[in-house]
């Protein structure tokens, strides 16, 4: 049946075909060809409804589904494979991201000064291959930022610049270190703590309205991925129960009696104040060192400092310098250079240390604080 469907549409076809074409050239052609096809036409429709003709037809429709049925499920498998290759492409790329980035992390840390170097060693180091490097005003600003917010025990990461919304607009300033953050804008800084939330993945990092981004500063997501391995190491021991205790200070003799608790917790045990009255610059002394206290709103000056290691080096003494205002570069690098320990005070009587000899100071003495009672009779370190 089936087969003679098929004969017989192919005749009507080609009668229908042959009786078309024979309109061109010949009248006779059509009125034999056109009926013939007529004819095979309506055959073929009698066979298909007949019940062989009806179950021959939903074979065919059956067939016809099952063909699409696998075209179907072939271009869905194809499509699951083209997308499985695309996501499989997308996991290597990813991963040849971020062991370049691994790669970059460690290169950073690598190359940054060891920690409690100069902070303007440091800040020198970040600026360094950008443009910013040429602008001795954004050096001196990052100073006086890290100054300000940034501990000497922090490790500067990166210095940023905000983008600005117009020409002429003075960008802010962020400087990103291992454990906290600080800005610089239009006159005010302030400590920031980043959060995860304030990056934007391939954009950059927003702080409230200030937009510091990754085109423009190449490094800043560097060290935000090195700021999160220095997180997950073990955090920095915590300060021993041992410390002074904070003392209110209002006036500059305060202040001198705040020096003398923490020289003699820094290992000068017999460390007194001196006299109030003319003292040549020295506020603290001791047998081993002795100190300079100033509490001013302004940084102190390199020429300051250099008196107080006049003196000590007159003495053979060892020379610290507890300051409210901080320090100007010169007067920090000089010191440093020197072997000079500086501190910074608040005025809850606590100091910090803002070189690499007052670092060791602080640590050797909380190590020292740190050992059990029966061991703490080693006489002054």
């Amino acid at each position: 049946m089936e087969t003679i469907q098929m004969l017989l549409g192919g005749l009507g076809a080609l009668a229908f075909l042959v009786g078309f074409v024979g309109m061109l050239f010949s009248e006779t052609v059509p009125l034999v060809a056109l009926p013939v096809g007529a004819v095979a036409a309506i055959t073929v429709w009698m066979l298909d409804a007949t019940p062989p003709g009806r179950r021959n037809t939903a074979r065919n429709k059956a067939e016809t589904a099952r063909q699409a049925g696998i075209r179907e499920r072939k271009a869905a498998r194809a499509e699951r494979e083209r997308e499985q290759e695309r996501q499989d492409a997308l996991a290597r790329e990813a991963t040849r991201a971020a062991q370049a980035l691994r790669r970059e992390v460690r290169e950073l840390l690598d190359g940054l000064p060891e920690r409690g170097a100069p902070q303007e060693e440091a800040i020198a180091y970040c600026l360094s291959g950008t443009g910013a490097a040429r602008n001795p005003r954004v050096q001196a600003e990052a100073e006086r930022l890290a100054r300000r917010h940034v501990a000497v025990d922090q490790r500067i990461l990166c210095v940023a610049l905000s983008v600005t919304s117009g020409p002429g607009k003075r960008p802010a300033l962020l400087i990103l270190t291992d454990r906290a953050a600080a800005v610089s804008d239009k006159g005010t800084s302030y400590r920031y703590d980043p959060d995860p939330g304030d990056v934007t993945e391939g954009w950059g990092v927003q702080v409230g309205d200030l937009l510091f981004s990754f085109l423009d500063n190449p490094r800043l997501r560097t060290a935000l991925a090195a700021r999160a391995e220095a997180a997950a190491l073990p955090a920095p021991a915590t300060p021993p129960a041992g410390r002074p205790e904070p003392r209110l200070i209002r006036t500059p003799r305060e202040a001198e009696l705040v020096a003398v608790d923490w020289m003699r917790y820094l290992g000068f045990a017999d460390a007194v104040a001196t006299p109030v009255g003319a003292d040549e610059g020295i506020d603290v002394i001791s047998e081993r060192g002795l100190a300079q206290v100033k509490m001013e709103g302004k940084p102190t000056s390199r020429p300051t400092v250099q008196q107080l290691h006049g003196v000590a080096t007159a003495e053979e003494k060892e020379a610290l310098f507890f300051s409210l205002g901080g320090y100007t570069s010169p007067a920090s690098t000089w010191a440093s250079q020197h072997g000079i320990a500086l501190f910074r005070y608040d005025h809850q009587g606590t100091p910090q240390a803002v070189n690499p000899p007052a670092l060791r100071l602080m640590e050797t003495a909380d190590a020292r604080a740190s050992e059990p009672a029966d061991a703490e009779h080693g006489g002054d370190a």
